[in-house]
Formats: structure tokens, C-alpha cells, sequence
């Protein structure tokens, strides 16, 4: 279902054509900004009934005695404007004057007004159908989850403030999960269920259990072909507490993307569409907040580079025995130094985009998407410019003293994708953390943690 309308920009005056598709999302926050002037102009859906939405308005339209004037499809739809007003426009649309496609759950691409080439019939037509239907089904999810998503953030809060008690209640009164005993193992259980029910929308269901099954094998692999070993790279993570800080960190990174819910939508259908290729076509997302966003990319980054730590102790164990011991002669620099980090705390000061050079044929295959550190230089060193009308985001990732000569460009969408991919990789690498904490806290590993006594 679509809703067209004509709006006044409040701050210039210009005229604006607008094509609203429905979500199923019963409140949907639309944004763009005004091409003559740049200012953000709002339009907020609330919709009763929004997953019949379409089934009322077809029926509304067959059951018209005037068919050549269709009845009005905005039953049940409320709508408010702002940073404009709605003024009475010519139907259907008449070229010359502004346009925008405005949907929540798929890409809109810029361009002319045509009749029935909504958003979803495009990316019906680059998907096909039946991945379509998917989307709007796993959308459909997050449409039910989303008002308990600060629960959720909530209850992750409790078990990172160590407020055991308060989290096993909530646990049970908001998500009927309960918490088996006190032990840190059934609360940390009891945490990644609900998680994991809810960030699953966002997630590669079969990609993020195939890497937890590799975890879980090769961890019980270790501690029985090199017990000794691997204990003393248990008792580093333990004693060091990088373990506890990591897992604490990893947690947190499930509220900015829970906010982030609706600009990720479009991201979303972009796992569906084969046509997609980065940066040729200026897709554009109908929530317009960069700004709010590009601080998440970079706080990701940096608890990536710090799961590497894990990936690669882990590797030297498996080549070499030791997770201290690096492979030597992978980076030589012209004057023939070896470049090898002395060990696992050597490697953790290395920056991001150097780390997985000294993985040399890694026991675990690192998604190349989301390696994207010229992303993370241009946003950490605040190089990085953005078109609110083009929602285009031009970033500086060199270190070129004064000037910005070298750049890269990305549209909003592109740059939420990649947001989404370094997501899933942090959260696959989060299920290796969930691994080692429970060989810390569970035989065949904990007998071999020295801990102090009354631990």
C-alpha cells in the first residue's frame, strides 16, 4: 500500500512529491531531506492493523463501485508532517517538481516519478518474489520484537553491572527464560537465550551456529591433543581478565544496533539482491541519520581487532603449540626485519588493518566485508564528510598531513551494509568468546585454570 502527498518545504518554500509505501511496522518515522535547501523534512506514519495493511486496502479497491475512482486506502493510517506542510498536489504526479520514494524496508533509488514502479515492486523485480516475501517475513520479526528491545538492553545492562538477582527476575517476568542456579554459567545461559532470539533478525541464522559448532570442536579438540597448552592460554585469558572486558564489550554493541532497526532495514534486503554492487547505484535509505550511526561503525571496529586477539592465540596453538608463537617471515619489511609480533600481547597493540597478516592460513576464515579499516581510519580520524541530499559519505582514510587528496565514496545504504556485515562478524566471533568462557567455567578446562582461593 502507498500513500502519495505534495509538501511545502517550511524553510524554502519548495515543493516536494512524496510516495509513501506502508510497512507492516505499525510506527514508521520517514526522512529526506529538501533538494533546494537541505533541510530535513519528516513524515510519520502511525498504522493500525499495519500486517493486514495491504489485505484491506486490496479488498477496499475491488469491492469499488467507481472503478476509475478508487476509494481512499488510508484507513486506519495517521499521518504527521514536519519540517513542511502538506499541500494539495496534482495526481498522479506531474513531472518538474521534486520526487521522493520513501519506504522504511527496501532501497529507493533516485529519480523520476513512475507510476506503479514502487520500491517494492523494484526490488521485487531485482530479487524476485519469493526472496522479497522472505524479507518482508523476517521483517515481519523484528515488527514483533522491537518494544521489547529495551528490555533486552536492560537486561544486558543488569548482567554486566553484576546485578545477578534483578536480571534472573527479569529474565523471568519479560522473556519467560529462567535461570537455572546462581553459577555464572546458567546466568550467562540464560543471557545469549534471549540475545539470541532477538538479534536473529539481523544475524546469518546458519552461518552464526555453523561458527559456533567450529568453536566448540576445536576448543575440546585443544584441551584434549594440547591440554598444557591450551591451559596456559586459558589461564592468560583468565588472569588478565581480557576475556571478561571483551565479552562485556561485545554486549554492548546490541543496543546501537537495535536503534539502528529501522535504517538497517534496506540493509537487510540487500543479502537478497543479487544485482547489488557497492557504490554504482545511489540507493537511498528513508531514515536520513548518518550522523547518529557513524560512531557505532568505529566502536565495532575496535572490539573487532581485539576478537583477532582470540582468533589468533588460538591459531598459534593449532600451528605451533604456543599461543604466544608467531609465524616468523610473513611480513619482512626491505630491510629484512622481521616484522612477527614477540606474542599475544605484542599482537594486541597491532592496528586492525595489519592484524590479519599474521594469521598465516587461519583455522577460522574471516569475512572480508567487514575488514574494512580505510572506513574506520577516515571515521576514528573525523575525515569524513556527508551529503544529507545526495546521502552521500566521502571519507579521507590516509594520513596526508593538511590536505585530503586521497578519498573514497560510499552512499548512506552502502555504509549501513557495511555496518551490518561488521556486526555479524563481531557477534560470530562473540559465540568463540561465549566457547572459551565456558572452558574457563567447565570441565575439561577449569581444572586447569589456577584461580585464588574462595573463586
Amino acid at each position: 500500500m502507498n500513500i502519495n502527498m505534495t509538501v511545502r518545504c517550511d524553510e524554502c518554500s519548495n515543493h516536494t512529491n512524496c510516495r509513501c509505501g506502508m510497512s507492516n511496522r505499525d510506527h514508521q518515522p520517514l526522512k529526506f531531506t529538501c533538494r533546494n535547501c537541505g533541510s530535513t523534512i519528516g513524515i510519520t506514519f502511525d498504522v493500525q492493523g499495519a500486517d493486514s495493511l495491504d489485505t484491506v486496502a486490496l479488498a477496499a479497491m475491488l469491492s469499488s463501485k467507481n472503478k476509475r475512482k478508487p476509494p481512499k486506502l488510508n484507513q486506519g493510517v495517521r499521518h504527521r508532517v514536519t519540517g513542511a506542510t502538506e499541500v494539495e498536489g496534482e495526481s498522479p504526479f506531474k513531472p518538474g517538481i521534486d520526487f521522493v520514494d520513501l519506504h522504511l524496508d527496501f532501497p529507493v533509488v533516485f529519480g523520476e516519478y513512475e507510476m506503479g514502479n514502487t520500491p517494492y515492486m523494484q526490488a521485487s523485480m531485482r530479487s524476485g518474489a519469493e526472496r522479497a516475501a522472505f524479507h518482508r517475513d523476517r521483517l515481519g520479526l523484528v515488527n514483533a520484537q522491537y518494544k521489547k528491545y529495551p528490555q533486552v538492553i536492560k537486561l544486558i545492562g543488569m548482567y554486566n553491572s553484576g546485578f545477578h538477582g534483578p536480571f534472573a527476575v527479569l529474565a523471568r517476568k519479560s522473556f519467560k527464560v529462567e535461570v537455572r542456579s546462581k553459577r555464572l554459567e546458567d546466568i550467562n545461559a540464560a543471557l545469549y537465550t534471549v540475545v539470541s532470539h532477538y538479534v536473529l533478525p539481523f544475524t546469518l541464522p546458519d552461518t552464526s551456529q555453523g561458527a559456533s559448532r567450529k568453536f566448540t570442536h576445536t576448543v575440546l579438540d585443544l584441551l584434549q591433543s594440547k591440554r598444557e597448552a591450551t591451559g596456559a592460554f586459558l589461564q592468560k585469558l583468565y588472569d588478565t581478565e581480557y576475556l571478561v572486558g571483551l565479552q562485556r564489550d561485545c554486549l554492548k554493541i546490541y543496543k546501537p544496533i537495535f536503534h539502528a532497526e529501522m535504517p538497517l532495514r534496506p540493509a537487510l534486503f540487500l543479502d537478497l539482491d543479487p544485482s547489488y554492487v557497492e557504490g554504482q547505484v545511489p540507493m537511498r535509505v528513508s531514515t536520513n541519520d548518518f550522523e547518529e550511526y557513524k560512531e557505532v561503525y568505529k566502536d565495532m571496529a575496535e572490539i573487532y581487532s581485539r576478537q583477532l586477539v582470540l582468533v589468533a592465540g588460538i591459531n598459534n596453538l593449532i600451528k605451533r603449540g604456543d599461543h604466544d608463537a608467531f609465524a616468523s617471515g610473513v611480513w619482512v619489511t626491505a630491510k629484512g626485519k622481521d616484522q612477527a609480533p614477540d606474542g599475544l600481547e605484542d599482537y594486541a597493540d597491532v592496528a586492525l588493518g595489519n592484524k590479519p597478516r599474521f594469521l598465516d592460513d587461519p583455522w577460522f576464515t574471516l569475512d572480508p566485508v567487514a575488514q574494512d579499516n580505510k572506513l574506520r581510519n577516515g571515521i576514528a580520524h573525523a575525515k569524513i564528510d556527508y551529503n544529507e541530499v545526495t546521502q552521500k559519505i566521502t571519507y579521507y582514510p590516509k594520513l596526508e598531513g593538511m590536505q585530503r587528496a586521497s578519498k573514497e565514496e560510499i552512499f548512506l545504504l552502502d555504509y549501513m551494509r557495511r555496518m551490518l556485515a561488521l556486526f555479524r562478524e563481531v557477534h560470530r566471533l562473540h559465540h568463540l568468546i561465549k566457547c572459551l568462557n565456558y572452558a574457563i567455567l567447565l570441565e575439561p578446562g577449569a581444572s586447569l585454570i589456577k584461580k585464588p582461593p574462595g573463586v
